[in-house]
Formats: C-alpha cells, sequence, structure tokens
C-alpha cells in the first residue's frame, strides 16, 4: 500500500521501468492527500514534547547559509523563540528522519520500504512565503518532494553526476549548468520525484510551503557485488596478508593474485550475498512500534488467523539444514522443514495456522506462536 499510495495514480511499475533514475516527474493528487502525515500546527508541539536533540536532526537554512545565532539549548533541543525569530527572518526549518520523531511518516516509510527494500527516510522543510532554503545542488539519494501545504516552484535540471554513489557528493556544480528539465509550482497533494544527481532548487511561493522529501537511498549493484565477494573472507587464502614489500609487486605477486581471481567466481552467491545485505539493512534496523507492547499474546488456537505486521521487510533464507527468517529488527533460525512454511508467510495475506505446510500441528503452533511473540505477525482483528 506504501508504493501505491506514494506513485498514484502512476502503477509503480510502470514508474520503474519508465521514469525510476532516469527522469523528473510530477504526479497529480487531491489537496488533503498527505494531511495525516503532518501539518504546520503539528510543529509547537513536535518542538515543544518531542524534540530533535541533536543539529544533525535539525537545522535552520537560508539561501545556502545555516543559521549563526546560538538557538540549541544545551540538551540539544530547539530555543523555540529563536526558532521564530529565524522564521520571521525567512529561514527554513528542517528537520531530519521526521519518522524517528513522528509516527505517522514513521509508518509511512515503513510502509514503502517494506515492498521497496531500499531505505527510505523523511526529512521535513518549512519555508516561508517567497523564501529559500538551499540554492541549486544535487543530491546522493532519489528524492519523492510531498506538498503537504502551501506551494514551491521547482527547477530541476539535467544531472552533475549519473547515478552518485553515497560518498560521491559534492557542493560545487558544473559551469554552465546543465539544461532546464522541468520547472512547476509544486501545489498541495502533488508529488515530484528527483532522480538522484539531478540539479535542483525551489523556492516557496506566495504563501509558506510545507513539505516531505522522502529520500530512497539506493543499494547498487556494487553493494550487492561487494556483499558477494565478503562471503570470500571464510577462504583463509584471502584472508593472508600480502608480502612484505608489496607495493612494489612482483612475479610471484601476480601469480597468486590471478590465482585467486579464478578461485574468486566460485565463492559468489546470489543467496549469501543477499543474506548479507539483509544482515545490514534488515535484522540490524529497529521494526516499527507495536501497539500492543505489554500485552500478552494470547495462546494460539490451530485455527487461528493471522496477518503480517505492517512495515516489516522480510526474507526468507536456505542453506544446508537450515531455513531462516530475517525480519526488520530480528531473525529465526530453524531446521530446513520451515522453508515452504516461511515462504508461505512470505506470500500469503492471511496466515491459517494449520495451512502451514510441511509441519505437525505441534511444529505449526510453535512457528507461528514464535513469530508473534516476535512481532512478526499477529492475530487478525475480525472486521
Amino acid at each position: 500500500m506504501g508504493l501505491a499510495r506514494l506513485l498514484h495514480p502512476l502503477a509503480p511499475t510502470v514508474f520503474f521501468a519508465e521514469t525510476w533514475e532516469r527522469n523528473p516527474l510530477v504526479l497529480p493528487g487531491a489537496p488533503e492527500r498527505w494531511s495525516d502525515l503532518f501539518a504546520s500546527r503539528d510543529l509547537g508541539r513536535l518542538l515543544a514534547y518531542r524534540p530533535p536533540r541533536s543539529i544533525e536532526d535539525m537545522s535552520l537554512v537560508k539561501e545556502g547559509r545555516h543559521r549563526d545565532e546560538n538557538w540549541v539549548a544545551p540538551d540539544g533541543s530547539p530555543r523555540l523563540e529563536q526558532v521564530q525569530a529565524a522564521w520571521r527572518e525567512g529561514f527554513t526549518i528542517i528537520i531530519n528522519r521526521l519518522g524517528r520523531f513522528w509516527e505517522p511518516v514513521g509508518r509511512f516509510c515503513a510502509a514503502v520500504e517494506e515492498e521497496l527494500h531500499h531505505p527510505v527516510g523523511a526529512n521535513l522543510y518549512m519555508t516561508p512565503a517567497g523564501a529559500q532554503g538551499f540554492r541549486a545542488h544535487f543530491d546522493v539519494m532519489d528524492a519523492f518532494v510531498l506538498q503537504l501545504e502551501g506551494s514551491k516552484v521547482w527547477q530541476v535540471r539535467g544531472p552533475q553526476r549519473v547515478l552518485p554513489l553515497p560518498d560521491e557528493h559534492t557542493p560545487e556544480l558544473s559551469s554552465p549548468l546543465p539544461p532546464v528539465l522541468l520547472e512547476h509550482e509544486l501545489k498541495r497533494g502533488e508529488v515530484l520525484y528527483i532522480p538522484r544527481g539531478f540539479i535542483h532548487e525551489a523556492r516557496a511561493a506566495r504563501t509558506q510551503s510545507v513539505h516531505l522529501t522522502l529520500g530512497l537511498q539506493a543499494i547498487t549493484w556494487e553493494e550487492l557485488v561487494r556483499a558477494a565477494i565478503s562471503v570470500a573472507r571464510r577462504d583463509e587464502r584471502f584472508r593472508r596478508g600480502l608480502p612484505p614489500g608489496f607495493l612494489a609487486g612482483s612475479t610471484t605477486m601476480e601469480q597468486t593474485f590471478q590465482a585467486l581471481l579464478a578461485e574468486l567466481p566460485r565463492k559468489l552467491e546470489l543467496d549469501s550475498a543477499l543474506t548479507q545485505l539483509a544482515e545490514r539493512l534488515v535484522v540490524q534496523k529497529p521494526p516499527p512500534p507495536t501497539e500492543d507492547l505489554l500485552e500478552e499474546p494470547a495462546a494460539l488456537a490451530i485455527s487461528a488467523v493471522l496477518t503480517r505486521r505492517p512495515g516489516l521487510v522480510l526474507r526468507v533464507m536456505e542453506g544446508p539444514g537450515y531455513a531462516g527468517l530475517q525480519y526488520s529488527g530480528g531473525k529465526l533460525v530453524g531446521p530446513a522443514k520451515i522453508a515452504p512454511a516461511l515462504r508461505h508467510i512470505l506470500l500469503a495475506s492471511d496466515i491459517v495456522v494449520r495451512d502451514l505446510p510441511g509441519l505437525s500441528e505441534k511444529e505449526q503452533l510453535v512457528l507461528a506462536g514464535r513469530l508473534v511473540r516476535g512481532g512478526v505477525l499477529r492475530v487478525r482483528e475480525d472486521p
């Protein structure tokens, strides 16, 4: 549901086949489309009761210049009177990683990430009428700009660098700048997609502007290959130190290098590489909060109907003698015979305990119970 909502009225399959990483795009939407995520009236409550606690989480910017006055209290929270003064002076209020502080945004990011499997975060931008936060620049992540209030005039140019990686950002732009590809006043309810590397800038129109930028940090093929190569660490030949004076090279060193290169393809396995990536992207990431944190799970009946908790990224892994499930915040590993049941859980919308394939009734209850206690599944509530 997250992707469909984000990309409506365009089908996700069409977007990823024709637009992703290629061209900027504006998607229309009703004015109230994003009203449940955040509103300007929520800012005071957020800063007073759930304030960001570091300069990395919040900033005040005008024309690319950060506010010099000391607007942060000793505990790291913002001084509200200083934020108000900066706003009156034309500074844009930026709150990074808003999903960490504001539940509706956090849940929406999790819903999009559940389908994408790429990390997704959200930054909030509140800009006074006619003001500009940043001058022309490019980002190393794909951006989906969700206009919540007011409007902002955007200008998107061609790429400074084609598909830049996270360590390839630079504030210097090429001269002359690439041609303008899109100029549009983004109105309430609309979405603007900007591929990473494309130069862009924006200015609030006649009224104040509030928008969310969903940043998609793409996991690249280069990262997958690196993850696959890291599996070679299990072979002690790749763990040995280089010979003394290795920078000068030698015939022996060349021979060893070529022998290891010849051996490497046999070490590269897609499933092992995906498992490595999932350990970093899925298992180590906290899951979305649960509403029933302190409730004791009820005893499961064999006829119980379960559903997956929304916002979780799941991946089934299999190997010699074992199978497991990697999920947001943890993993479960068991004997190989649970693999069909795990695949069923991954694909089915409703999961009846007695329908888990390949297991006895006792094993079905044990597996389902572990996944309920682990927060992966929950008992479906009757409509």
